[in-house]
């Protein structure tokens, strides 16, 4: 019996992928909360999908969109559009080189490093989880560090894939969102 969800399993088999095989996966938080050359938030992540399909060696599957208040943003930012996306990153992708390459669109839709945390921007891409992948170094941290305590990671995640367990974690994203939900 599987503990995949429908939404994730039936990806993977439409993909030719064998419902057993998710190690290999990469989870990729998406937000915008400003306008960007490919028009608002919600089509920015749209089109900033069309570039994630590049990266993968099937077509990438993108939760629903959602609206999400800021979080420990400077006051008087804009609301974001959130969503998560599951790539089967291509060949002998390495974290690293993902992360380089979320990066690079990043900037393709006017992103600017200014050094402030958590400022207005018009795409945000993060590295949420690659495969089972633990990392702690100095520009990247996998799992990421605090996508179990954030809502406009774990709604999204939880509607295409409820039973995902980030690494060393015991609880679903199904549980995490629930425990969020009820603090």
């Amino acid at each position: 019996m599987s503990c995949l969800s429908t939404t994730i399993a039936d990806w993977l088999r439409q993909s030719g992928q064998s419902t057993d095989q998710t190690a290999g996966l990469a989870l990729i938080g998406l937000g915008a909360n400003l306008p960007s050359l490919a028009g608002g938030p919600a089509d920015t992540l749209l089109a900033a999908k069309r570039h994630l399909d590049g990266l993968s060696a099937i077509p990438v599957l993108l939760s629903p969109i959602m609206t999400s208040r800021p979080v420990d943003c400077p006051p008087g930012s804009p609301d974001f559009c959130n969503a998560v996306a599951v790539v089967l990153p291509k060949g002998d992708c390495t974290p690293m080189q993902l992360l380089s390459d979320l990066h690079s669109i990043e900037q393709v839709f006017g992103r600017q490093r200014s050094g402030l945390r958590n400022e207005a921007r018009p795409l945000d891409l993060d590295l949420l989880a690659f495969g089972d992948a633990v990392v702690d170094d100095d520009k990247l941290q996998l799992p990421h560090p605090r996508a179990t305590q954030r809502e406009f990671v774990l709604m999204p995640l939880s509607q295409i894939w409820p039973d995902y367990r980030f690494p060393g974690s015991d609880q679903t994203v199904k549980s995490l969102l629930t425990a969020l939900s009820d603090s």
